[in-house]
């Protein structure tokens, strides 16, 4: 059977070992037994050209003046999807310049204009409420992140407790799923990330 565009989009960042099984420790210190690298991306153009496409076909249903992206494994995504659909890309540093203009966001915005944020995952929500924190205190307008996967650790409830709305192109158990339906890993190595991680299946 022929695999959807999610399946395929799926099965390249399997390809291209985006998507590593192991027991990897997490930036949250919490031990995973799945990583996923989107940084690997830069080095294979036609992976971050897939990805940008599927980016692009899910912001046709937001409103913006201009894309945003957080620093790092967001900000290639963020250009090649700025790229993609001809739209104006600006982006918060992770710690304000303190020489030069010492701008905390970078590119070119007008106060009062309407930005999505794009980031490469999302998990405990706290790099895309860092990100947003930033874009608004340059007087940004922001309300929405896109993202690639979300790995259903609450990172999502999180951001919308916060007034903020998360739309992703694929949620972990969606990755999984695809991968075993074209033989990348077995029913029971799914299952057993899905019970590692808590998530119901």
């Amino acid at each position: 059977m022929e695999p959807t565009q999610l399946e395929q989009l799926a099965l390249t960042l399997y390809d291209i070992d985006a998507v590593r099984f192991g027991r990897f420790q997490l930036h949250s210190g919490k031990i995973s037994p799945i990583y996923i690298d989107l940084r690997v991306l830069v080095s294979y153009p036609y992976a971050l050209r897939e990805v940008a496409k599927a980016y692009a076909a899910k912001l046709a249903t937001c409103e913006f003046d201009l894309l945003a992206a957080y620093p790092y494994a967001g900000l290639p995504i963020g250009v090649a999807v700025s790229l993609e659909m001809e739209r104006p890309l600006i982006y918060p540093r992770k710690t304000a310049k303190a020489y030069g203009t010492g701008k905390q966001v970078e590119g070119v915005w007008q106060v009062g204009q309407k930005a999505v944020l794009i980031e490469d995952l999302i998990t405990s929500g706290k790099s895309v409420l860092e990100a947003m924190s930033a874009l608004k205190a340059a007087g940004v307008l922001i309300q929405e992140a896109v993202v690639l996967i979300d790995r259903q650790q609450e990172g999502t409830q999180i951001l919308h407790d916060h007034g903020y709305q998360v739309h992703s192109l694929m949620t972990l158990s969606q990755l999984l799923a695809a991968l075993e339906n074209h033989e990348r890993i077995t029913a029971k190595e799914r299952i057993g990330v899905l019970r590692a991680l808590e998530i119901p299946f």
